[in-house]
Order: structure tokens, then sequence, then C-alpha cells
């Protein structure tokens, strides 16, 4: 059973470019913030809380349509959403199974290196 349907293709691109660019602006506004600590751009640039923002604004949205414009871009993007259609998804039963697995794998595991770094302390005790 397959979540993503290939009709919603556009749809899932344009929403992945969107974070994408959402990402690119928040960083780009950290990125000013952390300047502005380090050489005191507050006092130098009136107003730069909002000029910090929109640089923010305008790096995203510059992200998004360069990504978008971009031909490669888009093929490939296209290319991995035709991949993600055919991925066929396990059902809630075998993932339960699954990872309660896992977990008692773990914790077999963890015990025995307690286990294990439990007797070397013991042992190195002893010698010293």
């Amino acid at each position: 059973m397959s979540i993503v349907k290939s009709e919603d293709s556009r749809k899932w691109i344009n929403s992945f470019v969107a974070v994408l660019s959402i990402l690119a602006g928040f960083v780009s506004i950290r990125f000013l913030d952390q300047m502005s600590e380090w050489f005191d751009l507050e006092a130098k640039i009136n107003h730069f809380l909002m000029v910090s923002q929109g640089v923010g604004i305008v790096i995203g949205l510059v992200t998004f349509i360069a990504v978008i414009k971009n031909k490669n871009a888009s093929t490939h993007m296209q290319e991995v959403f035709d991949e993600l259609v055919k991925v066929v998804w396990p059902d809630r039963d075998s993932v339960i199974k699954v990872t309660i697995g896992i977990i008692i794998g773990v914790s077999i595991v963890s015990s025995i290196l307690v286990g294990i770094d439990f007797s070397f302390q013991k042992i190195l005790e002893l010698i010293y």
C-alpha cells in the first residue's frame, strides 16, 4: 500500500521546495543574527531586524524560484517522486512485530555489555 499517489507529484514537489525555501530563509536570518552579535550590526544598520528578516524572505523566494525553474532539479525531483510512489510500506502489524524484536535484541545486547562492564570493574577493583 503506497501512501503517495502518482497524480499528486506536482503538489508534493512544490511542498518540498517550499519547505526547502523556508529552511534557507530561516538559516539566512539566523546567520545574520549571529553576524549581528559578532559585529554589533544593530548599532550600525537602522531597523536591522526588518532588514535581516527581509533578506531571509528574499533568499527564500530566490531559492524557491531557482529550484523550480532549474530543469535538472525538477527532473531529479520528479524521478525521486516516481521512485517514492513505487515504495510498498509495511502494514501496522509487521512494524509492531519488528519494533518489539528490535527492543528485545537491544535489551539483550545491552545487558550483556553491562555484565561485561561490571565484571571488568570488579576485576580491576581486585587488582588495584
